[in-house]
């Protein structure tokens, strides 16, 4: 596999480029995104002030048996307060997001089929069916992408606002809606008690 280099220090990105449409370059630091194959800066990562955190970047997460190395971390402000998206990779290969918001948990896995037709956010209480559940909008949220690190699937930019939706099933499964300027995108998954996740540090 063709190896790229960093278009502003240089250095030799590896092959990890191929699966990512945004990363960091783990020599100079310079925030990067994939444009026609070819690695381009990406501009600001924004500003991540220290708060606490139930984990970071570079540290093992086990939740349900199951172990997560986040690589990504980004924050988003909804006005009220911010909340932490992680993208995680796992010794299966797998990729997931992890939401940490005010002790709240979350870990899910994005659809490629299946998702509800939405091209705008359903209203809160709005109730659809999908992938044969039956959910409820019980949260809708605007916010702004507010911060960056690490390696991403997608492209994420600084200031950019995204409309969130949470709905929930019976037996308590969560489908997040993302919708934002290059449409909508859907994640499933679950809430996770945060007494439940393991954290060996960096």
């Amino acid at each position: 596999m063709t190896q790229r280099n960093c278009p502003k220090c240089g250095d030799s990105l590896g092959p990890q480029f191929a699966r990512l449409k945004m990363m960091n370059c783990p020599s100079c630091g310079t925030s990067l995104f994939v444009q026609d194959d070819q690695m381009r800066l990406a501009g600001e990562q924004g500003v991540m002030h220290d708060v606490p955190l139930l984990f970071g970047l570079g540290d093992r997460v086990v939740i349900g048996g199951l172990t997560y190395h986040p690589v990504g971390h980004a924050r988003y402000s909804y006005g009220r307060g911010t909340w932490d998206e992680f993208w995680t990779t796992s010794d299966t290969g797998a990729g997931r997001w992890i939401s940490v918001d005010e002790g709240d948990v979350v870990v899910q896995e994005p659809l490629d089929g299946g998702m509800p037709a939405f091209s705008t956010p359903p209203a809160l209480g709005s109730a659809f069916r999908c992938l044969d559940g039956h959910f409820t909008v019980t949260e809708a949220e605007e916010a702004t992408c507010v911060a960056l690190r690490g390696n991403f699937p997608d492209l994420l930019l600084i200031g950019e606002v995204h409309h969130f939706i949470n709905a929930t099933a019976a037996d308590a499964t969560l489908l997040s809606g993302e919708f934002g300027p290059d449409g909508a995108r859907w994640f499933l998954g679950e809430w996770v008690d945060p007494f439940d996740v393991r954290v060996d540090r960096r």
